[in-house]
C-alpha cells in the first residue's frame, strides 16, 4: 500500500484526532505527533494557559512554528489543533507537505463529547468560565461554521461519530489506500 509520508489530522476539538492518530500511526508503522502536546512540552505550559496569558494570536504563532518543525519528519501522523488550518498559510503548507484528513462530526455529537471537557478548552469559555448546555452547543456551531470551509479543503473527509475508534481507523486506512501516495 502506498500512503503519503506525512498525514495530518484536522477537525474540530473533540473530533478524535488525538485518539485516532496514534492508532492510525501504529497501523501504518508511523510515528505520531500531537501538535498541541508538542507545543505544551516546549512552552512548559498548557494550551489553556498560553491562551489565557498570551492570547490566541500568540498561540497561533507558536502553533505555526511547531507545525513547520514537526513537518520535517517523514512517516508521521500529526494531529493538528482544531484551529490550525483556519490560518490559510497553515492550510496551504499542510496540503503541500502531505495528506490532510478531516475528521468530521456533527455539532450535536461534538457537544456531547465536549460537555465534560469544556473547562480545558479555552475556545469554549466565556468570561473565563467554561460553557455548557445550549451555550456550549451555540459556540460549537459558530466556531464550526467559521472553520468548516477550511476543514472541507482536506484531501480526505472522514465522517466519524461515536462509534468504535478502530472502525474509524479502518475507514481512514481505506481512504488512504484510495488516495495513494502524495
Amino acid at each position: 500500500m502506498t500512503v503519503p509520508t506525512r498525514i495530518y489530522l484536522t477537525g474540530f476539538m473533540g473530533s478524535g484526532k488525538s485518539t485516532l492518530g496514534p492508532r492510525l500511526a501504529d497501523r501504518l508503522g508511523y510515528n505520531f505527533v500531537d501538535l498541541d502536546r508538542n507545543i505544551e512540552r516546549a512552552a512548559g505550559s498548557t494550551v489553556q494557559t498560553i491562551f489565557a496569558n498570551q492570547g490566541e494570536e500568540a498561540f497561533r504563532r507558536l502553533e505555526a512554528e511547531h507545525l513547520h518543525t514537526v513537518s520535517h519528519v517523514e512517516r508521521v501522523v500529526i494531529a493538528l489543533g482544531g484551529g490550525a488550518v483556519s490560518r490559510v498559510e497553515n492550510l496551504r503548507f499542510v496540503k503541500a507537505q502531505g495528506c490532510l484528513i478531516y475528521l468530521r462530526m456533527t455539532p450535536r455529537h461534538l457537544a456531547d463529547r465536549l460537555e465534560k471537557r469544556a473547562a480545558s478548552r479555552p475556545m469554549l469559555h466565556e468570561q473565563g468560565r467554561p460553557l455548557s448546555g445550549a451555550s456550549l452547543r451555540k459556540r460549537i456551531a459558530a466556531l464550526l461554521a467559521q472553520r468548516e470551509s477550511f476543514y472541507e479543503q482536506a484531501d480526505i473527509v472522514l465522517d466519524v461519530e461515536m462509534g468504535p475508534v478502530d472502525n474509524n481507523v479502518s475507514a481512514a486506512m481505506k481512504a488512504l489506500e484510495k488516495q495513494g501516495g502524495k
